[in-house]
């Protein structure tokens, strides 16, 4: 009987040593939609899947050659795998179609101009910013979403803040707002910041309470970062290897979140102490500013409208597409959708042939 038990106690003690090294797994792939644009085209590069309309390949092909050094310089700075394997970039015409695109039951936000599901590995991406015709600095979504995915790889897909995560992707791709920094400051001034752990699950909806969060967790990421790289990478490590993020910050930066939370709080108003008069010797400036700004964006968005007008008439909408055949039939859903574009390619002479390669999942 003592024997029994004793075998019983080592195979509990095998199975408990088993589970404590296994690393905690990324929800399962979203399948891609069942219908897919018109005029769109697929093409696998440097191992990331893309899915962009065909009328804007000179563009998206701009992001695909800047997309590995992006990675790159992502996987170095948190120690996310060196190569983007299982990613899929989907580029829509505008928010409509980006929300078209996403995983059915996704809602995406309203004011995103890109979104990431970093589990799956799929980021989403619209040519036009929500609420207008104003063409979005690609370049820079594309990094910040790239960020979320070599994140949530970096930390094993363990949770962190999101507005860490915001920080480090607004950090990632350089992302440098004056609005941003005026918005801190009114927020600080105003006494109106929202405590750290009110932005840990998930941010306000509306438009001014939204860009005051991001502005905290950009401005909170670059504290954490000016206290020393070698922290901040200890930090990532430490959430890696299984640490809650409130310890990871204890461990890397030898004090509390509240503690760190707090000094920050308190660097702004040494910051912002003298602003109110230096803002108020530009207020000519700032309008004189503003009235070029205006005069810019008019003739930029009527030139990127009459373009994306263009497009739209030129392809077939978006949410009226036949349901791509075969589908259920192949490997994957992933697969069926980018089988589905190859034959389209054999059949339409005047679209690029699709090279299908790597693997991914749907969403931004």
């Amino acid at each position: 009987m003592k024997r029994w038990r004793a075998l019983a106690h080592a195979l509990v003690l095998a199975l408990v040593a088993c589970l404590g090294t296994v690393q905690p797994l990324a929800a399962a792939p979203l399948p891609l939609p069942e219908t897919i644009p018109a005029g769109s085209s697929a093409e696998v590069v440097d191992g990331i899947r893309w899915l962009y309309p065909t009328r804007a390949a000179s563009e998206v092909r701009a992001l695909m050659s800047r997309a590995p050094q992006a990675w790159r310089t992502l996987s170095e700075a948190l120690g996310a795998p060196e190569a983007p394997t299982d990613v899929q970039v989907r580029v829509a015409l505008d928010p409509r179609g980006m929300q078209a695109l996403a995983p059915r039951g996704v809602r995406l936000p309203d004011y995103a101009s890109g979104v990431a599901l970093p589990a799956s590995g799929l980021i989403l991406l619209t040519l036009s910013e929500p609420g207008t015709w104003q063409r979005p600095d690609m370049e820079g979504v594309l990094v910040h979403e790239l960020s979320h995915v070599a994140l949530h790889r970096a930390v094993q897909g363990r949770p962190v803040p999101r507005w860490f995560t915001e920080g480090v992707a607004i950090h990632q791709a350089q992302e440098r707002s004056l609005e941003r920094v005026r918005t801190l400051w009114e927020g600080a001034l105003g006494q109106r910041l929202y405590p750290l752990a009110e932005l840990s699950g998930a941010f306000p909806k509306q438009h001014h309470r939204v860009n005051l969060a991001y502005a905290q967790a950009a401005d909170m990421v670059r504290f954490m970062l000016d206290a020393g790289p070698q922290r901040f990478t200890r930090l990532i490590e430490q959430v890696g290897q299984g640490t809650s993020f409130e310890r990871a910050v204890e461990v890397a930066y030898d004090r509390t979140l509240d503690a760190m939370e707090h000094d920050w709080q308190q660097s702004l108003s040494a910051r912002f102490a003298s602003w109110p008069l230096v803002l108020g010797s530009l207020t000519g400036l700032w309008a004189f500013g503003a009235v070029l700004l205006v005069i810019g964006y008019v003739r930029t968005r009527r030139k990127h409208h009459a373009t994306l007008k263009r497009w739209a008439i030129e392809e077939a909408p978006l949410l009226e597409l036949p349901e791509v055949p075969g589908a259920q039939a192949a490997h994957s859903p992933a697969d069926a959708v980018f089988d589905a574009l190859e034959r389209g390619r054999k059949s339409e002479p005047s679209v690029p042939t699709v090279e299908h390669d790597g693997q991914s999942h749907t969403l931004h």
